[in-house]
């Protein structure tokens, strides 16, 4: 009987220790470099953060605001990243989904988008389109899939994760084309799904 219950938990383990091994260990992915560009993104306005599980990672934005009426480069507003990851090798990683936080305001017919995409070198891109509105003006919280995953070439213990994220606000036509409206973008957390490779 012993020797069955001892055969019975080796099974077990067996069958735990893959499941186990589905990511890196915590505190073994790290950010080397984080850096970034564009109209949303000005030098000094952003910063990240990943998490120690190597899961989340999140960049705050001060100034990824688009709007109008304004000068002719307000109406749309981009940013992209270059995040170096390092990681434990025999490990590969794909980004799952983006939740973006900020705040909307739209007066009549004001129409909006936010389109966020991912790719790494030598890779395609893989993107996701939210039109606004909806939701109502005021504060939000989007969460967003990507239909596609791309996954970090295998083989290599760094990559560099590229994002690319742009807010556009479109006025209404004439004679309602004075009618303002704003996307601001305070943050966005990147979910990293891992694997073995």
């Amino acid at each position: 009987m012993a020797a069955m219950v001892v055969l019975l938990l080796l099974g077990i383990l067996q069958l735990a220790v893959p499941g186990l091994a589905q990511s890196p260990p915590s505190g073994t992915v790290r950010v080397e470099s984080l850096t970034y560009s564009g109209s949303g993104c000005p030098p000094g306005s952003a910063e990240g953060a990943l998490s120690p599980d190597g899961i989340g990672l999140t960049v705050l934005f001060a100034q990824f605001k688009a709007l109008t009426p304004g000068s002719p480069d307000d109406p749309v507003k981009k940013c992209q990243l270059a995040v170096k990851l390092i990681y434990p090798t025999g490990f590969t990683f794909t980004v799952e989904s983006v939740a973006s936080v900020g705040g909307v305001v739209f007066e009549d017919a004001v129409k909006g988008s936010l389109e966020v995409g991912y790719f790494f070198p030598e890779s395609g891109t893989v993107r996701t389109l939210r039109e606004l509105p909806p939701p109502p003006e005021g504060d939000f919280h989007f969460d967003d899939g990507f239909s596609t995953l791309i996954y970090a070439p295998c083989g290599s213990e760094s990559t560099s994760l590229n994002v690319y994220s742009e807010v556009k606000v479109v006025p209404p036509r004439p004679p309602s084309d004075n009618n303002g409206g704003s996307i601001d973008i305070d943050n966005q957390s990147f979910t990293l799904r891992w694997k073995p490779c």
